[in-house]
């Protein structure tokens, strides 16, 4: 199992480098967040430290003929989906059938909530109305806004209905007789969302000054907190008191009504890398609580809320650009301190919920589904599932089960609480750059008694798999190696089927595929962790001579003598937001060790460095612990940690020995006798990469191992030579592991002159 990693895990994928002009080996490794978010789930979970395992079973359960699902409401039997842009309002039943309710004159129905008796109210929009509609489906005008849009609605105890409104930015207040009333106005461009605390109290947060208020009963309103995003776009409570809040937002992005109006610029949507950060103790961006009074908005029109992102809806309605944003989530405590716990340069956060002791949020990235664990000592972030939508735009909880609402073409999806008994990843394509030939598949992970991990591999020689790509391969089921039965290509995927018993889950740590280029030239790379003299960062970015960081260190060049002994040096950057003084802690552990043991803590420099006889040979990983303790009181101490790319220290030679020889002396007139010697050699820590062969003392040439592939900790070589004059001959192996180690092993071999 993988230890926690607090702030980044980083993922491994190295080349190591064999001299002269031999053919190296390759090793490609998924295992870390970022690397499995490149992959596809089907009812798989993808959490922060890099475990892949069964997740709650997600599936479409109705998908009206609209173009996007703007909003979601239930009343513990049904669920209501607001659509845009033919103002449609669609009932779904606990088993998934669903049917016209209700459609408004106006386009978009952003808004509704579910009242006593089944009674829904619906928000339109623009230049819309709140609608009374029956549990029979009968309809009326509740109460005109006179607002252009409609954005939330919420009721309270007492039956009054609350709405938040744009583009004025006021909140109103409808009793139950249609009778409605400015409870506040935030002098504000948009109110976006709407919560009630138990309490009483209601929440509302607005754009486009990112503030969230906290209004009594009577209307007496506190900003309770300003991001520095200009969009807070939904709110969620826990029974504890803590209040949660989506902020989004990016410069040039585009509102709502000018997003989603008919006649919005068309054009598909860029594609985007999404990289998800979970900070502790950073603030959204630098944010901290604000306590002053809402600022005035600009002369100009303020900037209107990024609501919905489609991708390719249905006609008439053209796909407006989706410009990149930000989002954050935001934590609000009982006591008022609020920080950031979830961060994204490049993903915007829509639909919040709360379900016991775990935070639910949606994405605009493949329509992610994320959870995030509420205890602060143990923030952990997991990929629940990916809708495959262009945006998730609304959470909504009914018996632990959470529906989503996407747009795209608009769909209802089901995310049971319990886990599935089966699921699926397909990894990234890989690109070797050149005609390969495939080694070995294998994994680190856990199938616990009863439960299945299984692998399948197919190839193709175009970028993305088509109908010109093999068939899949498989199944692969040994975790130490499966040989690839795929054939020789440029680009590989894998797929990993879980299975699970019922009781238990099977679960995935990492993936490592070998292959070999055909006709490659060696390369030297850089390290991230340096055992040879060379470094590498702590963000695992590759230097010009090493796009892959964290590959052990390539042999010598040939003819040379093994790499010497080295210290080993720790090298990192870290800062503090406040600019509080750090003080760090080192820690390593072994691949087959479970708990971590300190190298040295109290370290106020940003390197450490290590003689080379204190770790025993072996792989291992680095992790570093950074504290503002020193400036702050306990029990407002904070620590980030990081964790490093694997690691090799290996000082302990191949061993090389002679298994068997065979020798003919030439027949009488012949060209001179053959020798045919097989060599083993084997390495106690680390898998063997290249091997080259010397006739006497003179030249050396390339040789590979006798299963064609020199990936392996022990592998054989067979060497076969002719035209020996007579005599005495010594045949040389000297075999390289992937520290650089060189053992060297001989044959000596005797031919008697001829009569």
């Amino acid at each position: 199992m993988k230890n926690h990693r607090w702030v980044a895990t980083l993922g491994l994928a190295c080349v190591l480098s064999i001299p002269l002009l031999a053919v190296e080996t390759n090793f490609w490794q998924v295992g870390s967040f970022e690397d499995f978010l490149q992959g596809t789930l089907e009812n798989v979970s993808v959490s922060k430290d890099g475990e892949l395992r069964i997740a709650p079973e997600a599936r479409a359960i109705f998908s009206p003929d609209e173009n996007m699902a703007l909003s979601l409401a239930g009343d513990g039997e049904n669920l209501y989906v607001g659509t845009g842009h033919e103002g449609k309002v669609f009932r779904v039943d606990a088993k998934g059938k669903g049917s016209l309710f209700f459609t408004a004159p106006e386009p978009d129905i952003f808004a509704m909530a579910v009242g006593p008796g089944g009674v829904l109210y619906v928000g339109s929009s623009p230049e819309g109305k709140i609608y009374r509609v029956s549990s029979s489906g009968e309809s009326k005008v509740l109460y005109d806004p006179k607002a252009k849009y409609i954005w939330a609605l919420a009721l309270d105890a007492q039956g009054r209905l609350y709405a938040g409104t744009g583009d004025q930015g006021k909140i109103l207040r409808i009793d139950k007789a249609g009778k409605g009333e400015v409870f506040f106005d935030t002098k504000q461009t948009h109110v976006m969302c709407l919560a009630l605390e138990r309490q009483g109290n209601l929440l509302a947060g607005t754009v486009p000054n990112g503030l969230i208020y906290r209004l009594t009963p009577a209307g007496k309103a506190f900003v309770l907190y300003q991001a520095s995003l200009p969009e807070i776009h939904a709110l969620a409570t826990d029974e504890h008191g803590h209040i949660y809040a989506a902020a989004l937002g990016g410069a040039g992005g585009k509102g709502t009504p000018e997003m989603f109006a008919p006649g919005a610029p068309t054009g598909p949507p860029p594609a985007t890398v999404t990289t998800v950060t979970v900070e502790a103790g950073v603030g959204d961006g630098g944010d901290t609580p604000s306590q002053t009074s809402p600022q005035n908005p600009p002369s100009e029109p303020g900037r209107t809320p990024s609501f919905n992102r489609p991708a390719t809806p249905a006609i008439p309605f053209p796909t407006p650009k989706v410009p990149q944003g930000k989002g954050a989530l935001i934590e609000i405590q009982p006591d008022y301190t609020a920080e950031a716990i979830w961060s994204s340069n490049t993903e915007s956060i829509f639909g919040l919920a709360v379900r016991d002791n775990h935070i639910l949020f949606s994405t605009d990235s493949n329509g992610r589904i994320f959870e995030l664990t509420a205890s602060r000592d143990d923030r952990k972030l997991t990929l629940l599932t990916e809708t495959r939508e262009s945006l998730a735009t609304q959470l909504w909880l009914q018996d632990k089960d959470l529906y989503i609402a996407t747009t795209h073409i608009a769909k209802l999806f089901r995310l049971r609480a319990a886990a599935a008994r089966e699921g699926t990843y397909e990894s990234p394509v890989k690109d070797t750059k050149f005609f390969s030939h495939w080694g070995t598949l294998a994994w680190r992970g856990e199938t616990p008694s009863g439960s299945e991990l299984e692998f399948f591999t197919r190839v193709g020689n175009t970028d993305r798999p088509d109908q010109t790509w093999s068939d899949w391969a498989g199944p692969y089921r040994n975790p130490n190696g499966n040989v690839i039965q795929s054939p020789a290509a440029r680009y590989l995927q894998w797929k990993a089927r879980f299975r699970s018993s019922g009781a238990a889950s099977p679960t995935l740590d990492d993936v490592t595929v070998s292959y070999l280029n055909q006709n490659l030239p060696p390369e030297i790379r850089s390290l991230n962790v340096s055992t040879a003299g060379e470094r590498t960062g702590p963000s695992g970015s590759a230097s010009a001579s090493n796009p892959f960081p964290g590959a052990p260190p390539p042999a010598p060049p040939a003819g040379g003598a093994a790499t010497a002994r080295v210290p080993i040096t720790f090298t990192w950057q870290a800062e503090d937001p406040n600019g509080d003084p750090l003080v760090y802690s080192l820690y390593v552990k072994a691949a087959d060790e479970r708990e971590w043991r300190l190298l040295k803590d109290t370290l106020r420099q940003t390197n450490y460095t290590l003689e080379p006889d204190t770790l025993a040979d072996g792989k291992y990983v680095a992790r570093l612990v950074a504290s503002d303790g020193d400036s702050n009181p306990p029990s407002t101490a904070r620590k980030a940690e990081l964790a490093s790319a694997p690691f090799w220290v290996d000082n302990t030679p191949p061993a090389v020995r002679v298994l068997k020889q065979q020798v003919h002396a030439a027949p009488s007139g012949g060209e001179g006798g053959e020798a045919q010697i097989q060599f083993e050699a084997e390495d106690a820590t680390s898998p063997l990469r290249s091997a080259e062969v010397s006739t006497d003392g003179k030249e050396w040439r390339d040789l590979n191992s006798d299963d064609g592939i020199v990936d392996s900790p022990r592998e054989t070589f067979t060497v076969k030579v002719a035209k020996l004059e007579p005599g005495e001959h010594v045949i040389t192996l000297r075999v390289y592991d992937t520290a650089g180690n060189a053992g060297v092993g001989k044959a000596v071999i005797e031919f008697a002159a001829q009569p």
